[in-house]
C-alpha cells in the first residue's frame, strides 16, 4: 500500500462542535424520514388502493425489504470510501441525493415505482452510520459512549418530531406534504454537515491484487471478535424490527381508519421520548459497567412489553408497552457500538461501522420477510407475541457473543494492571 496523498498533521478537530452539528443534522434527517415511513402501510392502502390482506402484506414487505437491502449492500461501500476520502463527503452525498428522491415518492403511481424509489433512496443514504463513524474517529476514547448516546438522542428525538409532524400533515393535508417535508429537512441537514470537520482523512492507494480465495476477496479481514459483534448487530436488527412494519395497522385496529395516521404519529412520538432517555442512559452506563450486565435486563423487559402490546386492544396500554420497550431496547445499539469501537483500530472504524449497519439491515430484512409471511396467517397482534419469543431465544447469543468479543480486551487490561503492580517502587 503506497500513499498518494498526505494531509500532514490534521488540524485539531473540536469533537464537541462535530457532535453538535451531527446531532442537529441527524435530528432533521430522522424527523423527515419518520414523517412518512410509519405511514407507508396506510399510504399503500389508501392512495395506491391495495386493500387485499395478502397483497397489502406483500407490498409492505417489499417496501421494507428492498429498502433495507439497498442500505445493507451500499453502506459498507460508503464506509470503505469514508476511510479513504473522509466521512464528510459521504454525509453530503447521502443528505443531498436523498433530499431529491424522497419527494418523488409522493407521485408513485404503483407499488413497484414506490419500492424502486425506496431502493434508490436507501442506496444513497447511510448518514447515521457515517455520523457514528465521525463521532468515534474524533471523540476521545473515554467520551465515546457518551457521545454515541447523545447522538442517539438526535435519532430518537428527530423520529419523535417526525412522527408528530407526519401524522398532522397527513391528517390535515395529505401524504404528498409528508414526502416533501422529508426532502426539505434532508436538504437543511446537508447544510449543517458543511460545518463539520473530519480530522482523519488519509488518501491511500489500495493494491489491486488481493491474496486469498473467493471469500477473502469478498469479505474484509476483521478479527473474530469483530465478526461476532457484527452477527449480534444482525440479531439486533431482527428482534428490533420484527413487528415494526405493522404498528400502524395495529393502531388502526384499535382506533379507526380515518384517525389511524394521527394516532400512529402521537403514539410513536411518545415512544421516542423513552428512546431518547434510553440512549443517553445506556451510553453513560456503557462507559462504566460491563455490557453483559446491561443487555440481560434489557432483553427480558423487551420480551414482557412485546406480550403486553400484542394482548391489548387499548391504544394507551399499547403505547405504554412500547414506551417500556424502547426505554429498554433503545439503548442496545449504542451499547454494542461502544463495544465495537473499543475492539476496532481507528483506521478501520469506518469500514467496521459500515458493515455493522449492513448486518443490522440484513437482520431487518429477515424480520420483514418473516413477519410478512406470518401476518396473513396469524394476524397483526400475534406478531408482537412472536417477537417476544425471539427476544428470549436470542438472549444467550448476546451474552455469549459479548463475552467472547470483550474477553481479549479485558484480559489485556488485566495483564497491564498486573505488570504495573509488579513494578518495583521508586
Amino acid at each position: 500500500m503506497s500513499a498518494i496523498g498526505n494531509a500532514g498533521t490534521a488540524p485539531q478537530v473540536s469533537w464537541k462542535l462535530n457532535l453538535a452539528m451531527l446531532w442537529f443534522s441527524q435530528l432533521l434527517i430522522l424527523a423527515g424520514f419518520q414523517a412518512f415511513i410509519p405511514f407507508v402501510p396506510l399510504f399503500i392502502k389508501d392512495v395506491l388502493g391495495v386493500t387485499d390482506k395478502v397483497e397489502l402484506a406483500a407490498a409492505i414487505t417489499a417496501f421494507n425489504f428492498f429498502g433495507t437491502m439497498a442500505y445493507a449492500v451500499f453502506n459498507p461501500i460508503w464506509g470503505v470510501l469514508a476511510d479513504r476520502f473522509g466521512v464528510k463527503p459521504m454525509l453530503l452525498r447521502g443528505t443531498f441525493l436523498t433530499a431529491v428522491i424522497f419527494p418523488a415518492m409522493a407521485y408513485s403511481p404503483t407499488v413497484f415505482v414506490l419500492v424502486l424509489l425506496r431502493f434508490l433512496s436507501a442506496a444513497c443514504a447511510g448518514t447515521t452510520a457515517a455520523s457514528q463513524t465521525m463521532i468515534v474517529r474524533n471523540t476521545p476514547e473515554k467520551y465515546q459512549g457518551f457521545a454515541l448516546g447523545v447522538l442517539s438522542t438526535a435519532i430518537w428525538g428527530g423520529a419523535m418530531l417526525g412522527f408528530v409532524i407526519g401524522g398532522l400533515l397527513i391528517d390535515f393535508y395529505g401524504y404528498k406534504e409528508a414526502f416533501w417535508f422529508c426532502g426539505i429537512l434532508y436538504f437543511i441537514s446537508g447544510i449543517a454537515i458543511l460545518f463539520t470537520r473530519d480530522g482523519e482523512i488519509r488518501l491511500v492507494k489500495v493494491k489491486s491484487h488481493i491474496q486469498g480465495g473467493f471469500f477473502s476477496r469478498l469479505l474484509p479481514k476483521f478479527t473474530h471478535a469483530v465478526w461476532v459483534l457484527l452477527m449480534l448487530f444482525m440479531v439486533l436488527g431482527f428482534v428490533r424490527s420484527f413487528e415494526i412494519g405493522y404498528v400502524a395497522l395495529k393502531i388502526e385496529e384499535m382506533t379507526s381508519p380515518a384517525s389511524a395516521a394521527f394516532w400512529t404519529g402521537v403514539s410513536s412520538a411518545i415512544v421516542c421520548g423513552a428512546a431518547i432517555f434510553s440512549g443517553v442512559l445506556f451510553g453513560y452506563l456503557s462507559d462504566r459497567y460491563p455490557v453483559v450486565c446491561l443487555i440481560v435486563p434489557v432483553m427480558l423487559i423487551a420480551a414482557v412489553t412485546m406480550v403486553i402490546q400484542g394482548a391489548t386492544g387499548n391504544l394507551w396500554i399499547f403505547t405504554a408497552g412500547r414506551v417500556l420497550l424502547y426505554a429498554a431496547a433503545g439503548g442496545m445499539q449504542p451499547v454494542l457500538q461502544k463495544v465495537l469501537s473499543s475492539i476496532t483500530p481507528p483506521r478501520k472504524r469506518g469500514a467496521v461501522f459500515g458493515f455493522a449497519s449492513s448486518t443490522q439491515c440484513f437482520g431487518n430484512m429477515i424480520a420483514f420477510a418473516l413477519s410478512g409471511l406470518l401476518m396473513p396467517i396469524c394476524g397483526v397482534s400475534w406478531l408482537f407475541h412472536i417477537g417476544a419469543v425471539f427476544f428470549i431465544i436470542f438472549l444467550p447469543a448476546f451474552i455469549g457473543g459479548i463475552t467472547f468479543a470483550t474477553r481479549p480486551f479485558v484480559l489485556h487490561n488485566l495483564s497491564k494492571l498486573r505488570k504495573k503492580r509488579q513494578l518495583p517502587a521508586k
